[in-house]
């Protein structure tokens, strides 16, 4: 698994005594090929029950017109982008409130194809589990 480390910051102060900024780095747990046994909603259900935050085993909405305030902050291994970003105010309720760390279906769908579903609504989602990390909310 991978996530999304919390800026650390360092023993070298800044000018006016304030420690210096280290930007958040993304760590890599094992392989992308092991992380495909099981889903990111395993641990927290049977995988009957609908996951938190628009998260199912059909993956998390990841589509890039559901979502709004996009900043990418970093590239995956694998060549997509990692962004934060705020679902769109009609969408927060089903997908997810406040700001959240994840990818764009549309990239993904490029690389790994196989990680992408396109849901009912035609929207598409990322199934994260197979991309090695795990999706936040800031």
């Amino acid at each position: 698994m991978s996530e999304l480390q919390q800026p650390r910051l360092t023993t070298d102060e800044a000018p006016g005594g304030k420690r210096r900024y280290m930007p958040p780095t993304l760590t890599l747990f094992g392989q992308v090929a092991a992380l495909t046994q099981s889903t990111a909603c395993s641990a927290s259900n049977d995988g009957n029950a609908p996951c938190a935050a628009g998260q199912s085993n059909m993956g998390k909405t990841s589509d890039r017109r559901l979502k709004q305030e996009i900043l990418r902050i970093g590239d995956h291994p694998l060549g997509f982008g990692l962004y934060v970003f705020s679902y769109k105010p009609s969408h927060r309720d089903e997908c997810g409130h406040g700001r959240q760390f994840g990818v764009m279906a549309d990239e993904v769908e490029q690389i790994v194809p196989e990680a992408v579903v396109v849901r009912d609504d035609g929207y598409k989602a990322v199934r994260y589990d197979m991309l090695g990390i795990r999706p936040q909310v800031h």
